[in-house]
């Protein structure tokens, strides 16, 4: 975890949303995080482009980093929102990675946000 200017350390989230080539999924995510937890900055990372194909551009991971483990349950309980309000029209599967820790979430298994926000609070390191 790395510093940060205001002297606190930063937690870091990978966020990736399996099975969507397109990046439409984790677009969505995104807008959905920055309504729900404002003053949270999340970063899209974009796949390069493959060779031969002109395929650059498409997000492939959101980043983000906090100063704080408050605002970090903000984020994860965002993402349970989110997957709650998508698993009764579609199944989805993220993963979350904290460090070396990572957090596979399948919408069909869980069903409440709160489920969501707990499991990936518990398993990413007491959030």
């Amino acid at each position: 975890m790395a510093e940060s200017d205001a002297g606190g350390t930063e937690i870091g989230l990978t966020i990736v949303v399996v099975d969507d080539p397109a990046g439409d999924e984790l677009a969505d995510l995104h807008d959905w995080l920055r309504q729900d937890v404002r003053g949270v900055r999340m970063a899209p990372v974009e796949r390069p482009p493959i060779e031969g194909q002109m395929s650059g551009g498409v997000v492939a991971a959101l980043e983000t980093a906090v100063l704080s483990k408050e605002l970090l349950g903000m984020v994860v309980t965002g993402i349970g929102g989110w997957l709650s309000a998508r698993a009764t029209t579609r199944r989805t599967k993220i993963r979350v990675k904290r460090g070396d820790v990572e957090v596979e979430i399948d919408s069909a298994n869980v069903e409440q946000a709160d489920q969501i926000a707990r499991r990936l609070g518990r398993e990413l390191g007491g959030v």
